[in-house]
């Protein structure tokens, strides 16, 4: 076995830190199969990542024989990584968790060490994956059913983690609505078997793939589709509903292509399709939809009017012009052109007018 050349050094900074190196050098210590196995599971240079199932069929031996092998390896390395500059890279990386509350996301965690040091890339994102999991201060959780994958202090209990994550559900549940990240910590910290720290509360909950966090920071969960819409009229919903305002249907559907839900092709008279035959959507002028619980009414404007004027009511002309136009974004033209025209409006008086009994 060579014998690695370890260059450790008290005054070293950031900047002295060259992560293939220090990587490629420290597996040395590894015989040949336990640094293919090593090589193969952290996707190192620039191989695609093998499952402990792949690698066994090349060595012809059990899957859990090269998950027995992976996990001895990596104790070794652990062990001499601490006489490595790899232990200033982790020295970072744990700052950042700590200044998190404890846990985060691995895309999160790696992207901020990739900020913070200089020598440091994206093409080095596996490489330092590896030097995180050779920290004896760190856990790591993997991508699960449940769990993005994600780092935390070890000080820090699997179990709390996963009551957290439980009770943050139950009270969205609860709620049936998003709510604002202090006000769900506050809920999660009193039904909480132990106290702790809400910003560690609201951390592990984004680790979580049943919640979602939106982009003005509220949350809420992923099967709400009034957050996360999955269908073409769930889409519409939302982008009328974030815009707060009636829209042209080729903007809806230019907001939608922008916001990228799911990355499917938009096709906005699939769009405008949808916004005719839902009754969700009232078309309020030339092209312009909006949302029927905002109190929108379907119908031409002569059935606006008639709605209007309905129970006898007699108006002038500019009070039902006034009454239309919040439900309609119409010419007054228009308006009065239906009324002067339809045979089911008379006029009384010198400016008013009523429904034809």
């Amino acid at each position: 076995m060579t014998t690695p050349n370890f260059t450790v050094s008290t005054t070293a900074t950031a900047n002295d830190i060259k992560l293939k190196d220090l990587v490629e050098n420290l597996l040395i210590v590894l015989n040949e199969k336990e640094k293919d196995i090593i090589e193969k599971r952290f996707a190192l240079h620039n191989q695609p990542k093998q499952t402990l199932e792949q690698i066994g069929k090349k060595f012809s031996v059990t899957r859990e024989r090269i998950r027995q092998i992976e996990k001895n390896a990596l104790k070794k390395l652990t062990r001499n990584a601490q006489n490595t500059n790899l232990k200033i890279l982790n020295a970072y990386a744990k700052e950042i968790i700590k200044k998190n509350a404890g846990i985060m996301t691995e895309e999160s965690i790696t992207a901020a060490v990739i900020n913070t040091l200089p020598n440091i890339s994206t093409t080095e994102i596996n490489e330092l994956k590896l030097a995180l999991a050779l920290d004896a201060d760190l856990d790591k959780i993997p991508n699960t059913i449940n769990y993005e994958p994600n780092w935390r202090l070890k000080t820090i209990p699997f179990q709390l983690i996963k009551e957290i994550t439980q009770v943050g559900i139950k009270v969205l549940n609860e709620n049936n609505d998003i709510m604002e990240p202090i006000g769900l910590a506050t809920k999660v910290l009193e039904k909480l078997s132990q106290k702790t720290d809400p910003e560690l509360i609201t951390n592990t909950l984004r680790i979580d793939k049943r919640i979602k966090f939106t982009e003005n920071n509220s949350i809420g969960l992923k099967t709400w589709r009034h957050i996360n819409p999955r269908t073409l009229r769930d889409k519409i919903n939302f982008i009328l509903a974030k815009e707060n305002k009636p829209l042209h249907f080729v903007e809806i559907s230019n907001l939608i292509t922008e916001y990228q839900f799911d990355n499917k092709t938009v096709n906005t008279q699939a769009v405008h399709n949808e916004l005719i035959r839902n009754k969700d959507f009232v078309l309020i002028g030339r092209g312009i939809y909006a949302l029927s619980k905002w109190g929108y009414s379907e119908g031409t404007v002569s059935e606006i009017i008639e709605k209007i004027l309905a129970g006898g009511r007699v108006l002038t002309r500019e009070e039902i012009i006034s009454e239309v136009l919040k439900q309609r974004q119409v010419k007054t033209i228009t308006i009065y052109l239906n009324l002067k025209n339809k045979p089911y409006f008379k006029k009384v008086g010198k400016d008013s007018y009523t429904l034809v009994k």
